[in-house]
């Protein structure tokens, strides 16, 4: 009977340890292989808030709204910033006078929309060329028709009035808000720019290795079959992802990796609106929007986003 006891008891250690160990192993993968990225994308964003005035970019988009719209799309290309760090600099936007459903185009492209983004997830998905155009292609799409949708119904600014800004932020953003003064000397810029780009990172390395956490434990606790099962269903693979990224809230520049863990378990189209719908949106922008943005604004913009991304990875699901 001990020797029976004993064995059991081996073989649950056995397997626990190898549980523990599997664990470590796609957990430190998925971190090493993200940082990298993580940190570009970080000092991109802490450089661009530094040297280059919301000015610049207003010039760039067009007066007329529609092709404002389509402009916002690339802009990515040219200003690729964080997604934690784009509502701040939306608001500043609107305010200097840029058409609303532009700057909302831009703030959901820009994240994604960009060569650190798109570097990141060829990284991720072993060069896999066919998975970078379609999250690219599928943020220009769910972008383009939301601003396009945005002009049609949304009048107005859309933010909340000064009184109701109580002069503060959320999350890693917070130091966005305070605009630069362009007399600053370059010693001083850089030294923001190191300040800047040091907290972002600290900031939103904290998520990464939360959603890398979750995304390990989920493939290690849930038993294949069932990871299988849920992640191969057309549907409701979908809707899991997005509500993983809507969580775990994790930088643009690192999503991919941790989209790449389940590659092997869930469908094309779910990782690609994993990796479409956080940047988008997700839980601390959702507080930074209702924050800036009237709460009825707020509400229609992530049910089209919600509806367009849904869409979008369905189609890709049955290509």
């Amino acid at each position: 009977m001990e020797d029976a006891i004993a064995t059991i008891a081996a073989a649950v250690w056995t397997d626990n340890w190898n549980h523990m160990i599997n664990f470590k192993v796609i957990l430190l993968s998925i971190v090493i292989e993200a940082f990298p990225f993580l940190l570009m994308s970080v000092i991109v964003s802490a450089l661009l808030n530094n040297f280059v005035s919301e000015n610049t970019i207003r010039n760039l988009i067009p007066k007329s709204n529609i092709l404002s719209i389509f402009i916002a799309c690339f802009l990515g290309i040219l200003f690729p910033l964080c997604d934690c760090g784009m509502v701040p600099i939306i608001r500043r936007l609107i305010l200097k006078g840029v058409p609303l459903p532009a700057a909302i185009t831009f703030m959901l492209a820009a994240p994604i929309v960009n060569p650190v983004v798109s570097a990141a997830t060829a990284f991720a998905f072993q060069n896999n060329l066919y998975v970078v155009l379609l999250r690219l292609g599928t943020a220009l799409a769910v972008a383009l028709c939301t601003g396009l949708l945005l002009n049609s119904f949304a009048k107005g600014r859309q933010l909340k009035s000064p009184s109701q800004l109580h002069g503060h932020s959320h999350g890693c953003c917070q130091h966005m808000l305070t605009s630069h003064h362009p007399g600053h000397s370059l010693l001083h810029r850089s030294i923001n720019t190191l300040r800047d780009a040091c907290h972002e990172f600290f900031e939103m390395g904290k998520y990464l290795v939360i959603g890398a956490m979750l995304g390990s434990l989920s493939q290690i606790a849930i038993p294949r079959e069932i990871l299988v099962s849920m992640g191969q269903d057309s549907s409701f693979s979908i809707g899991v992802m997005m509500v993983f990224a809507f969580f775990i809230s994790v930088c643009s520049a690192a999503d991919a990796f941790i989209a790449a863990s389940f590659s092997s378990s869930f469908t094309l189209g779910s990782l690609v609106a994993f990796m479409i719908f956080g940047p988008m949106i997700d839980l601390k922008n959702i507080f930074m929007l209702l924050h800036t943005f009237r709460t009825k604004f707020v509400c229609c913009l992530t049910l089209i986003v919600i509806m367009l991304c849904s869409s979008a990875a369905y189609l890709i699901n049955h290509l």
